[in-house]
């Protein structure tokens, strides 16, 4: 019974670390509301995929992981705040394998400012 106890609790620790390894390598995107105002749609596009973050409240953010396989390119982002307002534009460059790439799109009242680290 006692191995049978440690084994089944390896298996869940081993699975536990797989996870959040698994997650460590993708690369992310994340977009931060720093505004008054609630963002109806966000959406990021890479250059072989799209992220939909949909609604994000003011003060609030949601991130999205992302497939290492990329064509190379750029970020091309849509916001539309609720006041109407669609901020649009491009920010940083994405690649093929970017392991535990981060970037974040910070909005901000009327703009858009992003980071990027490896």
């Amino acid at each position: 019974m006692k191995l049978t106890f440690k084994i089944v609790a390896a298996l869940v620790c081993i699975l536990f670390a797989a996870y959040h390894a698994y997650f460590f390598v993708l690369p992310s995107v994340t977009v931060i509301n720093n505004s008054k105002s609630a963002v109806e749609s966000a959406r990021v596009n890479l250059p072989s995929s799209g992220l939909d973050f949909g609604p994000i409240n003011a003060r609030s953010k949601n991130t999205i992981y992302y497939a290492l396989e990329q064509s190379d390119g750029v970020y091309q982002y849509q916001f539309k705040i609720e006041s109407g307002l669609v901020l649009l534009g491009k920010c940083g460059y994405v690649t093929n394998n970017e392991v535990h790439k981060r970037v974040v799109f910070l909005v901000k009242e009327n703009q858009v400012t992003c980071q990027s680290s490896i």
